[in-house]
């Protein structure tokens, strides 16, 4: 099974999270930092690790 994902329609993706105003400069820098941090220890994670095995259907 897949543990996570994310397939947004890409047409319509910019135009629902974002506005024609957003820029760099307003991303609060710790924030960000701190984000990347967290995506950095997951990889880190999940190739030091894996994944544990899926089970067999039906159990």
């Amino acid at each position: 099974g897949l543990l996570f994902g994310l397939k947004p329609d890409s047409q319509r993706y910019f135009d629902y999270h974002h506005t024609a105003i957003d820029h760099i400069e307003a991303v609060n820098r710790r924030e960000l930092e701190l984000g990347a941090a967290a995506m950095t220890a997951l990889v880190y994670l999940l190739d030091k690790y894996g994944l544990p095995e899926a089970p067999e259907p039906g159990r």
